[in-house]
């Protein structure tokens, strides 16, 4: 793979300080950012605002907000085009089913399989690893050619994994500068094993709310603090008033909405698109992250349930807490509240807010006015155009690269990346790059790079191949 052509000056930088790279990506691991447990985020983040002014950014600072912090910085090349770059320093938690090898916020370098040398640990891959290797091609760029060929400006947050609550709130604060940008592309490393790198143009909306029942709104049942679990004989249950709450959201089968209105905005699938996603696969094949599932929802076909996944809306119970859930908490409990967390996903055509009323309406149409639903995070889908500059000059510099790509229309997730072409109305392609690793347990990123994959060097390349391509147009 031709990655590093005309690029040989960059190239030999970032050989020579690979050490020193590693050890930049070491560090982010080695200070934990789980945002569920308020654990090392704060840090995490200022961290990151020493790592940017030491990659040469002229502007680095810590937001804060209602709940965890987030981060700016910008680099001023005085160049034509401006990019955002969208990030989360957040963590996913590391559980106590999961089966490490390396302590997981170790940062151990090791080898695994066929990759050669890895770098493991909680973020290694989602997002650290990829956004630490981001800042190593800022700190080569401009050590070498003293400039970038665009300006940039970055803006992370420390809470994706809590549903973004603040991210509006960040945006909202920088949008006269971020209204100066051209394009958002957030380089990444998206190569699989067999070398093809993975580009993505669209996502669904994504909606993270909680319903919540309490005896205090609903004037019935325990006041303010559970009762002992013996009178409800003769109290109310603010935990069964949530639970048939819940049920007149979907029907029986768990999988239609029964949410007036909710499926007005849904769009069939035009023949561009079903051809786009549907390779003859089956189901559980095409398709990420399910190999756990026997059956696909609702006993579809493989072709519908494919559809559904990438054009389908879909309301999803994460998890549901009141009373006794193990040490810490009452056990024979009449608890006085409870609630039940969601993932809601909203496909092109939809608005998110929409869908939120939407619900909100059939709660207080079926007697449930008492129970509150409060949305986090709410953001609308969006896509890029595959004609627009900013996927054309991506689309040439892996050309260049020699590296296959592959482009697919739309995603089953999302998240406030969507502000960019919904509020700014600028293209945005998000974690895209050359190299990889794997998730979960044993989370790693790809080192030193092999002849399908590549390392951390060829991953800060491609971002090079990608930024200079944009600034130069077609």
């Amino acid at each position: 793979m031709p990655i590093g052509v005309g690029l040989e000056k960059v190239k030999k930088y970032l050989e020579e300080n690979k050490p020193r790279h590693i050890e930049r990506i070491q560090r982010l691991i080695r200070q934990p950012s789980v945002s569920t447990e308020d654990l090392g985020v704060e840090e995490c983040a200022e961290l990151l605002v020493e790592q940017h002014l030491e990659v040469g950014c002229q502007e680095a600072e810590i937001i804060p907000t209602g709940g965890l912090p987030g981060v700016w910085a910008a680099y001023d090349a005085g160049a034509p085009k401006t990019i955002i770059v969208y990030a989360n320093f957040d963590t996913r938690p590391v559980l106590p089913s999961e089966k490490w090898e390396h302590p997981p916020f170790g940062g151990t370098l090791t080898t695994m399989g066929s990759s050669g040398r890895v770098l493991t640990g909680r973020g290694a891959l989602s997002y650290k690893g990829q956004y630490g290797a981001w800042l190593n091609t800022l700190e080569a760029l401009i050590a070498v050619e003293g400039t970038l060929p665009v300006n940039v400006m970055m803006l992370l947050e420390g809470d994706e994994i809590l549903g973004s609550p603040y991210y509006k709130d960040m945006f909202a604060k920088y949008r006269d500068r971020l209204e100066t940008a051209d394009a958002s592309l957030s380089p990444g490393a998206s190569q699989g094993a067999n070398g093809t790198v993975g580009m993505t143009l669209g996502y669904k909306g994504m909606i993270y709310a909680e319903l919540t029942a309490s005896g205090d709104r609903w004037g019935r049942g325990p006041q303010g603090a559970p009762l002992h679990g013996m009178t409800k004989s003769v109290v109310d249950s603010p935990v069964w008033r949530l639970v048939h709450a819940l049920s007149t959201l979907t029907e029986p089968d768990g999988n239609t909405i029964a949410v007036k209105g909710f499926y007005d905005d849904v769009r069939t699938p035009t023949e561009e698109e079903r051809a786009a996603v549907l390779s003859g696969k089956p189901w559980n094949q095409a398709l990420a992250g399910v190999a756990g599932a026997p059956v696909p929802a609702g006993d579809l076909s493989d072709e519908q349930t494919i559809l559904n996944f990438y054009y389908g809306p879909s309301l999803n119970i994460n998890g549901i807490r009141g009373g006794f859930t193990g040490p810490g908490t009452l056990p024979f409990s009449l608890p006085h509240e409870a609630s039940a967390r969601f993932d809601i996903r909203v496909p092109r055509g939809y608005k998110a807010q929409t869908a939120v009323r939407l619900i909100r309406e059939h709660l207080d149409a079926a007697g449930y006015a008492d129970v509150e639903f409060n949305a986090m995070g709410a953001y609308d889908p969006s896509s890029a155009d595959p004609n627009s500059e900013l996927v054309q000059s991506i689309v040439r510099a892996f050309d260049t690269m020699e590296v296959p790509l592959s482009i697919a229309p739309f995603s089953g997730g999302g998240g406030p990346w969507s502000l960019f072409p919904t509020e700014l109305g600028i293209p945005m392609v998000r974690s895209v790059g050359v190299g990889g690793g794997g998730a979960g347990a044993n989370e790693y990123l790809v080192i030193d790079g092999t002849d399908k994959m590549g390392g951390l060097v060829e991953c800060s390349l491609s971002h090079i191949h990608m930024l200079k391509s944009y600034a130069e147009g077609s």
